[in-house]
């Protein structure tokens, strides 16, 4: 039976200062002590996905550093395979520079590292696992080349593929028409699309150039404000859960692994839609990317607690 989600993306450590208001050039403030956490988009996704129940295989590349080291570790503590936590000799394990205010939002620096050799060739060693795919799910913190040959294969064999364009960049339509869900916050929609973003009218614009670009679904999802779904059929805006926010970092991440793993067990996608949600709600109540994903089970008594059902 096809049921097991495939991520492919990045891993990076994730460098956090909590300040009191973004500050301006040349200027310098004081932060609160430094906080160190794994994370990473593809990562943060992996083990949301995981975390909710899903059956994930995750393939990223980490240096052969520190960090690279200890974040191997953990991932196998995760009960992630070793078999595809690959390692570059040469380059350090992938960081990101987080600033964090008060109410939650953030500013995130990211360098690369050993993420930008996750190679085609790397690619080759999932051959065996494809036919088990039922839910593909990638991202733009590793080489576009990898990312459009994961969908070529994922779509080759049936799955259903999730993107989160996600640092955005300009993309050509033999990408976006192997995207069954394009997953961007309004800002990327606005980058990806062209279209200046003012207000709602302008995000049914910004869908409605996405699914004439090839992409198949369209959620753009719209921090406290909640989401706006579109395909080819039916539309709908789904509003937001209130939580206090204490840190945005990982609200996305948290709503595709949700995302992907209501598509894995076959649900309504209108319940899908409202545990992914519920799951980047929950992820914006603690500090931390992957210390905020959400358990099957807190999301559970979370949508319980709202009025809401996870199991449908």
């Amino acid at each position: 039976m096809k049921d097991k989600i495939l991520v492919i993306g990045s891993s990076n450590i994730d460098l956090i200062l909590r300040i009191p208001r973004f500050h301006h050039p040349g200027e310098t403030i004081k932060g609160e002590n430094l906080v160190t956490v794994f994370g990473g988009k593809g990562a943060n996704q992996a083990i949301a996905s995981k975390r909710l129940g899903g059956k994930v295989t995750f393939m990223t590349k980490l240096g052969n550093d520190s960090y690279g080291k200890s974040y191997h570790h953990y991932l196998i503590k995760m009960g992630v395979q070793q078999k595809y936590l690959l390692k570059d000799k040469m380059l350090p394990t992938g960081i990101a520079l987080i600033e964090l205010v008060p109410k939650g939002e953030n500013r995130i620096i990211v360098s690369s590292g050993a993420n930008g050799s996750l190679s085609l060739k790397d690619l080759k060693r999932l051959t065996p696992l494809w036919k088990e795919i039922k839910v593909f799910v990638t991202q733009f913190e590793i080489p576009i080349e990898t990312v459009k040959m994961g969908l070529k294969m994922a779509k080759k064999h049936g799955a259903i593929t999730l993107l989160n364009p996600s640092p955005p960049i300009q993309l050509p339509s033999n990408i976006l028409s192997l995207v069954d869900f394009i997953v961007p916050n309004e800002w990327e929609a606005q980058s990806l699309t062209g279209i200046k973003w003012k207000g709602d009218q302008e995000i049914r614009k910004m869908a409605k150039r996405l699914l004439d670009m090839g992409v198949k679904n369209v959620v753009i999802t719209l921090g406290p404000k909640g989401l706006f779904f579109k395909n080819s059929s039916q539309e709908f805006w789904m509003e937001a859960f209130k939580v206090k926010a204490v840190d945005t970092t990982a609200a996305g991440d948290a709503f595709l692994g949700a995302l992907a793993s209501g598509l894995s067990e076959n649900k309504p996608l209108r319940e899908v839609l409202e545990s992914a949600n519920g799951a980047g709600a929950l992820a914006t109540t603690k500090l931390g990317a992957q210390p905020s994903l959400p358990l099957r089970k807190d999301l559970e008594a979370f949508l319980s607690k709202m009025g809401r059902s996870f199991e449908g």
